[in-house]
């Protein structure tokens, strides 16, 4: 379908900035409303159509794409790093944006994010990133732990100095009763997080057991509630990606190749932009799979491969794929786990 309206919409937590421009460039309408649905419906709504809408990826643009997804012909979150026309320049302001994505948008430059179709899904990927950010919490208050222990000089090496059982000897190695009391507070914020990333786990667990899609990856080597889940909510659906090559590529996983001049000099490169969540969920499979040392098919594979005069880099590499590959080909399937799946192409 052709277009004849292209909108964008330059979201703030209070204000809108919204443009439409003619197929041609020439500005229909230019107006910055109050971030409401009935502001945003309204201004689309005034467009004559076809019409489409773009709008960059921030915290906003799931909630505002389905609020004016029914009024439009197409809606597109794109991706601001790739929005060079936008992110970089002298004139970057918000009377400008608007008509700087509509610019990209009627050259087919932008970059789309994907949002997964139903609001389901987005509450399942609203859980799992609460467990993670509490993940990283935890980590953040470990180190403050450490910093302070070393801004005493005190030597810990690889001491493990979070448990319970040792945490009033170190104490009572600090120095000054001040800096205890401050060490301490910092040992009472990492037990309280800690507490509250289990019971995340904890609720992470119960749906990934509920889920008829995540209780099947479960049984794959590597794979617990979190990877499951995690590798559930980022794919949203197998279709998205018609081969296993397209998955690794954005998964950072895929090579691309560079070259410049000389055809025979490509480089091949690791990708760029890609999804750092899912691959960490196939590089901590794989790294489970290989530890558990128990003759799993993904510890096979990789020894195979090795064996086959494959550098064992390059090895773990293929065995991160089929980490990806396995639960992608079960959910296209609709199938259960077979080992089987690790050893075919």
């Amino acid at each position: 379908m052709s277009l004849k309206s292209y909108c964008a919409m330059d979201l703030h937590h209070t204000h809108t900035v919204f443009e439409a421009q003619t197929a041609l460039g020439h500005v229909r309408l230019h107006r910055d409303v109050a971030t409401e649905p009935a502001r945003l419906i309204e201004c689309v709504k005034s467009v004559p159509g076809p019409k489409g809408v773009v709008i960059e990826e921030c915290p906003m643009a799931d909630w505002a794409m389905r609020v004016i997804r029914p009024y439009v012909n197409e809606v597109i979150v794109c991706e601001p790093r790739y929005n060079r026309l936008i992110g970089e320049g002298d004139d970057k302001h918000d009377d400008i944006d608007p008509g700087n994505l509509i610019k990209l948008y009627r050259l087919g430059e932008l970059k789309a994010v994907h949002h997964p179709e139903r609001q389901s899904m987005m509450d399942l990927r609203g859980w799992v990133w609460a467990y993670q950010d509490q993940v990283e919490l935890v980590t953040a208050a470990k180190n403050k732990i450490k910093a302070a222990l070393r801004s005493a000089g005190i030597q810990y090496g690889k001491a493990h100095v979070y448990s319970m059982e040792d945490r009033s000897e170190w104490l009572g190695k600090l120095p000054r009763k001040s800096v205890r009391e401050r060490v301490e507070v910092f040992y009472g914020n990492l037990d309280d997080l800690r507490r509250r990333r289990d019971v995340l786990h904890e609720r992470l667990a119960r749906i990934a057991k509920r889920h008829p899609v995540a209780k099947r990856f479960l049984a794959i080597p590597g794979y617990g509630p979190v990877r499951a889940m995690t590798f559930l909510v980022m794919v949203d659906t197998p279709f998205r990606f018609p081969t296993p090559q397209k998955l690794w590529q954005y998964s950072g996983l895929g090579l691309r190749r560079r070259q410049s001049g000389d055809p025979k000099r490509g480089k091949l490169l690791p990708s760029v932009f890609y999804n750092r969540r899912l691959k960490a969920v196939a590089r901590g499979a794989m790294e489970i799979a290989l530890a558990q040392e128990d003759g799993n098919p993904f510890e096979r594979y990789c020894q195979h491969l090795i064996d086959a005069g494959l550098k064992e880099s390059l090895a773990r590499l293929s065995t991160a794929r089929k980490m990806l590959t396995v639960p992608w080909g079960m959910w296209r399937g609709g199938t259960d786990y077979d080992p089987a799946l690790v050893f075919r192409n």
